[in-house]
C-alpha cells in the first residue's frame, strides 16, 4: 500500500509500536505515541477507539489539539507534524487509556488542492455572474412596468363611461 512506507519512516526500527491489524488500517498500542510527519496532503480516519492529536505546521502557527473518535478524520496538510496517542472519553473528562485498549487508523494520501486562477475564475465565472444579474434587475423592471401598465388600463377600462349607458341616461330611459 502507497502509505506503508510513509508511516515506518516516521519510527524508529527499535520501537515501531504501529502495526497493521487489518488491512490499509494501522494500529496504535495502548500507552503509546506515534509521531508522523505528513509527506504529502493525507487524510486520518478512525477506525477503532479515539486519538488524541497535536498537529503542529509552519513555525509561526501555535500547535492544536484534535480528538477524534471511531468513523471522524481530519485531513494534514503536507508538512505538517502530527502526534497522536489513545484516548478515551470518561466523566471527568479525556483521559488517556489505561487497559488494553487499542487505536485503528488509516492514514491515506490526498491529491494536493488545485489553486483557482484570477484570471480563469473572473473570465469563467465572475463576467458572467455579472452579466445574469444585470439582465435579472432589467427583467425585474420589465415586470415591474408590465404590471403598472396592466392595472392602469384595467382601472381605465372598468371605470370609463359605456356608451349605451350614456345614450338611456341622455334619453332618461330605463
Amino acid at each position: 500500500m502507497k502509505n506503508h512506507p510513509v508511516l515506518e519512516s516516521q519510527q524508529s526500527k527499535t520501537h515501531a509500536y504501529a502495526s497493521r491489524t487489518l488491512a490499509g488500517c494501522w494500529t496504535l498500542p495502548p500507552q503509546r505515541a506515534l509521531s508522523l510527519r505528513a509527506q504529502q496532503r493525507a487524510r486520518l480516519r478512525v477506525q477503532h477507539g479515539g486519538v488524541w492529536i497535536t498537529v503542529t505546521g509552519r513555525a509561526d502557527t501555535m500547535a492544536q489539539d484534535v480528538f477524534l473518535s471511531a468513523g471522524d478524520a481530519c485531513v494534514f496538510e503536507a508538512g505538517s507534524h502530527v502526534v497522536m496517542e489513545p484516548w478515551r472519553a470518561s466523566r471527568a473528562g479525556l483521559v488517556p487509556f489505561i487497559g488494553g485498549a487499542e487505536v485503528r487508523f488509516r492514514w491515506d494520501p490526498l491529491p494536493a488542492p488545485v489553486p483557482i486562477q484570477a484570471e480563469a475564475w473572473a473570465g469563467s465565472v465572475a463576467a458572467p455572474w455579472a452579466d445574469l444579474l444585470e439582465a435579472l434587475r432589467g427583467a425585474a423592471g420589465a415586470a415591474g412596468r408590465l404590471t403598472k401598465g396592466l392595472v392602469f388600463w384595467g382601472v381605465r377600462r372598468r371605470f370609463r363611461a359605456h356608451p349605451l349607458r350614456t345614450a338611456c341616461i341622455d334619453a332618461q330611459c330605463e
